[in-house]
């Protein structure tokens, strides 16, 4: 994930727009995986506290 981010951001500095238009895309969908896996893990850990 921080590897895409990381390519997108150095290309764009160095304006490739397009290949940093695709890094950034390829990193769209492994950022929302992990705000998805953060909010059931927040969950789990609210319910063990509830206990």
């Amino acid at each position: 994930m921080s590897f895409s981010l990381a390519l997108g951001l150095l290309m764009l500095i160095g304006a490739w727009w397009v290949p940093s238009l695709i890094a950034f895309a390829f990193f769209i969908p492994s950022f929302g995986i992990m705000a998805l896996v953060e909010r059931k893990a927040s969950k789990d850990r609210a319910a063990a506290a509830a206990r």
